[in-house]
């Protein structure tokens, strides 16, 4: 079982926060989460290992760092296709029987829940966002046994694609895969939720936390 974790960009990541962050500290978030995740996912006892799919140049300092495997998709690939190049990519050249896609924005995922999903996966295993409206998570074994969505409205695509392809898929609301960071509202319940995250302390130590704080108190008391 090999997880892959998709990062398009670094320079251009999390739009819908340019309201509230500058595009330095979107990179500086982007980065904390992507720690954070490929953190949790090293200490995983049921993963062969981790391909970060990424053609930024931050994605070579990330897999030195974790000492993972990388992968570039092709230069107009969407997500899906990058997700299906490298799937492809780890049956040819490392023999993977089955595949934990990770997104890089959900920091507050563990290791013991991870392995607990895949020992548990009957074959496809669905982590619904916290609307069950996207997919931040999704184990295959095998391997492309159906195809990868990720259009930002995927959970119900993927589960009636496991059922059109004969599979009952295990659908995960609540789980840690939950908490995905898109809105400024996240970036406080991340700091609620998972405090003890590299995301957490980025948000506290550059000092996001405190001014979206403030920011919420001026608004209640207009």
């Amino acid at each position: 079982m090999w997880a892959i974790v998709p990062i398009k960009t670094f320079d251009r990541a999390k739009q819908r926060l340019s309201n509230v962050l500058s595009e330095e500290e979107r990179r500086g978030l982007m980065l904390a989460m992507a720690r954070d995740v490929i953190t949790s996912l090293s200490s995983c006892k049921e993963l062969s290992g981790i391909l970060i799919v990424s053609r930024a140049r931050e994605a070579d300092s990330l897999a030195a760092a974790f000492a993972t495997e990388r992968f570039s998709e092709s230069p107009s690939a969407s997500l899906a296709e990058a997700l299906t190049q490298a799937t492809l990519h780890l049956v040819a050249n490392f023999n993977a029987e089955g595949i934990v896609v990770v997104p890089a924005d959900v920091p507050a995922i563990e290791a013991e829940e991870v392995d607990l999903l895949i020992r548990s996966n009957p074959g496809i295993t669905i982590m619904p966002d916290s609307d069950n409206i996207g997919t931040n998570g999704l184990i295959s074994s095998p391997p492309l046994a159906i195809p990868y969505i990720f259009d930002g409205k995927s959970f119900k695509p993927h589960v009636n694609a496991a059922y059109s392809k004969n599979f009952s898929p295990k659908i995960v609301p609540a789980s840690r895969f939950a908490l995905d960071i898109d809105l400024p509202e996240d970036l406080l319940r991340v700091m609620q939720e998972a405090p003890r995250t590299q995301t957490a302390t980025y948000l506290s130590r550059s000092g996001i936390e405190e001014r979206l704080i403030d920011s919420l108190d001026r608004g209640a008391r207009l």
